[in-house]
């Protein structure tokens, strides 16, 4: 949000407003700014429960956006914890209609399409459902996240995929584990197991390392099979979030997260799955205790929405456990990796000042 409101591409204002509604939105604002490093946006706060908004969505549900008359043009863009880059270039792609007067366009990057019509000679994937890629010049790459083409990618005319409603989506499951990601599902580590073209190569991904490496994960020589050092230690640098029992058990999802970083097998997984399990019942029953997060309106909801979080993390890890590789690929673990530092500064840090002053420890 901060380049863009930088940057001369687009003639419109950025907000960016803390709705916790109480005393403590100030400080939030302001941690806020310091992370997000916000020095281009307008960065305010709501602090009385009166003058809280009766619309809308956290920001970390996607973005508002408005045209020049303020009617809305979208309540919700894509989650970027759901779709990573790919939740920016939604926003772009409104943004690009609107500030240039031109129709919005029938989909964008990152949401969820079912082709309605397929090209000739592949008329057996019509019906089947994907997330949309890229859209240009009325083309859309289409990207399979179920079936046998799961992990593949196909660029069709826009008149043939549909935008699947947020209910549709919820109801299937959609994106909802946040296993979308450009260049399809294989970012993932879930190839192999498909027969997904784009899966092939030998990779460690797929649980074929190269031949006379064995499948130990370390031993494979591929640059996608290496996480490296600096980067782990970078990642699992936790601020700390001023309750005390937190901060222990942020270290201590950090020591397994390193342990799946080490041995890339489903035991370690598992060991990462039942730590985060614990820690995140855990912080849940702090926020029950000391009231973090509750709104009347519950798409304003911090706690219902840190509540979900949880939820996809979980499912994303159960998910991959799920899978036919005895092997944990690099590429999931780096995504699992940045997905944990992201919670811990996103999320983790709304509730450190609230909590703090209420006594948690």
């Amino acid at each position: 949000m901060n380049s863009w409101a930088a940057g001369a591409t687009y003639d419109c204002n950025f907000l960016c407003i803390c709705v916790l509604g109480d005393r403590t939105a100030y400080n939030l604002c302001k941690e806020m700014s310091t992370q997000m490093k916000l020095t281009h946006c307008v960065n305010g706060f709501v602090a009385s429960p009166s003058d809280m908004p009766t619309y809308g969505q956290l920001g970390c549900q996607g973005f508002i956006i408005l045209d020049k008359e303020h009617n809305v043009i979208s309540q919700g863009t894509t989650p970027f914890m759901q779709v990573r880059a790919m939740a920016f270039q939604h926003v772009e792609a409104l943004l690009d209609a609107v500030c240039n007067n031109s129709p919005l366009p029938s989909i964008c990057p990152g949401e969820m399409g079912e082709l309605i019509d397929a090209p000739a000679g592949a008329e057996k994937l019509k019906g089947m459902r994907g997330v949309c890629i890229k859209v240009a010049n009325r083309k859309v790459d289409f990207g399979f996240m179920e079936g046998p083409m799961r992990g593949n990618m196909i660029s069709v005319d826009e008149s043939m995929v549909r935008r699947v409603t947020h209910d549709e989506e919820s109801s299937a499951g959609g994106c909802s584990t946040g296993t979308c990601s450009v260049g399809g599902t294989c970012a993932t580590g879930n190839c192999g197991q498909s027969g997904a073209s784009d899966c092939k190569g030998g990779s460690c991904a797929s649980g074929n390392c190269k031949p006379g490496k064995g499948c130990d994960p370390s031993s494979c020589d591929k640059a996608e099979c290496k996480i490296d050092p600096a980067f782990v230690d970078e990642i699992l640098n936790i601020h700390s979030v001023k309750v005390d029992s937190m901060d222990a058990e942020h270290a201590m999802c950090s020591k397994t997260l390193r342990g799946l970083v080490e041995k890339r097998s489903k035991e370690s997984l598992q060991d990462v799955l039942e730590c985060l399990e614990d820690h995140f019942e855990h912080e849940e029953e702090l926020f029950d205790q000391f009231g973090f997060g509750v709104h009347v309106n519950e798409k304003l909801s911090a706690r219902k929405s840190h509540a979900a979080e949880h939820h996809r993390l979980l499912e994303k890890v159960r998910g991959q456990l799920g899978g036919a590789s005895a092997t944990i690929s690099a590429a999931f673990i780096k995504e699992l990796l940045q997905d944990f530092h992201e919670h811990t500064t996103l999320y983790d840090m709304q509730y450190a000042d609230f909590l703090a002053q209420k006594g948690a420890r």
